[in-house]
């Protein structure tokens, strides 16, 4: 089971449907890329202020443990920050992007990342979205009156929901 968090940009678009698009799903537990190479890991992820930190402290640490004569300990203490580094990447990037107005907007947990995608589009969408208007032009409106596209949409898209809720219920 995978866990992860979703972060909503500031200043998204008024539909979720647009800001859909824009989410970012945080992985919650270990990353063995930012285990293995924790300065390429927080550059890749743009977290700034964070790479400074981890190269100061940790250049700091080495050279004070290296000019002490300790280098295993120096080598054995690196390997232990990477370590701990890896299990804490998520939070430290979660905590990145709300520091710079990202919006924490939910929880999800799943087999796989497309799963948690899947199961927290299917709630998440529903409510309060907002499908825009159908552009009409003479060559391309409709020639019937009747329900619009956009209850059409709303309305399979609630159908769709209730079956998934009623294969969940089934199974439990």
């Amino acid at each position: 089971m995978v866990i992860f968090t979703v972060h909503e940009p500031p200043n998204g678009p008024a539909s979720r449907l647009d800001s859909a698009e824009r989410l970012v799903f945080v992985k919650d537990g270990f990353s063995w890329l930012a285990a293995a190479v924790p300065p390429l890991w927080l550059l890749w992820k743009r977290m700034w202020l964070e790479f400074a930190i981890y190269a100061g402290a940790t250049g700091l640490l080495v050279w004070l443990l290296t000019t002490a004569g300790a280098t295993n300990i120096s080598n054995a203490i690196l390997i232990i920050v990477q370590i701990v580094f890896g299990f804490e990447a998520g939070a430290l990037y979660s905590a990145a992007l709300e520091r710079r107005g990202w919006r924490l907007v939910g929880t999800v947990t799943g087999r796989n990342r497309e799963d948690c995608e899947r199961r927290f589009l299917e709630v998440w969408l529903p409510t309060h979205t907002e499908i825009p208007p159908a552009e009409s032009s003479d060559s391309l409106a409709p020639s019937h009156t009747g329900v619009s596209w956009s209850q059409t949409a709303i309305a399979q898209a609630k159908d769709a929901l209730a079956r998934g809720r009623r294969r969940i219920w089934a199974r439990a």
